[in-house]
């Protein structure tokens, strides 16, 4: 024979969750009521935020905008001294031109003996001197000077390092520390012959 098992019996919800609910919609009830409420005394909040915000941005922008200007700034001096070095490597120094042939003539790196313009360390400065009297680009760049070290260390390459001064075109609170400018130092080279 076969046992039949009665039915189980029908669980009941526990008295906890009955009281979860009615608490849970006792706080809803609450919550809009304070939010109804309240409306009035949040208004202004998301203006200070939104405030808050832009003036971070804008404080962004002009850091980013000063560091572009600086950059910009760099390059031009850059090209300028490849400008200069370019000049100066096309130079002659007369004295040793004209001095002795040894000392003139040089060999090239595929062994043929040739004829090597000789640079000179004075020759090097008056050569970039003369070109930044004369180049349009000079004038726009402050405190535009030819440091050390201007010349040649092999009587073939000529090396010119110019420096400036650069104010950035906008002082946030970022670059007040920099507000007198910033020196910026190139140095290019270039190769006689």
């Amino acid at each position: 024979m076969s046992r039949v098992s009665a039915p189980a019996p029908v669980r009941r919800r526990h008295q906890w969750c009955d009281r979860l609910s009615g608490s849970l919609g006792e706080r809803t009830r609450a919550l809009r009521s304070r939010m109804a409420a309240g409306e009035e005394s949040d208004a202004g909040q998301i203006l200070l935020l939104t405030l808050a915000y832009a003036l971070i941005a804008l404080s962004l922008v002009l850091v980013i905008a000063s560091a572009s200007a600086v950059h910009i700034e760099r390059k031009q001096l850059l090209a300028l001294a490849d400008a200069a070095a370019l000049d100066a490597a096309d130079a002659i120094d007369l004295e040793l031109f004209y001095g002795s042939g040894d000392e003139a003539a040089g060999r090239r790196p595929d062994g043929v003996t040739a004829l090597v313009v000789p640079l000179s360390n004075s020759g090097v400065r008056d050569a970039a001197a003369q070109h930044l009297a004369g180049a349009p680009s000079a004038a726009g760049l402050p405190g535009l000077a030819i440091l050390e070290p201007t010349g040649t260390a092999d009587g073939t390459t000529a090396q010119v390092t110019l420096g400036a001064v650069v104010r950035p075109p906008f002082i946030p609170w970022a670059l007040v520390g920099w507000s007198d400018g910033i020196a910026l130092r190139v140095t290019s080279s270039a190769r006689a012959g």
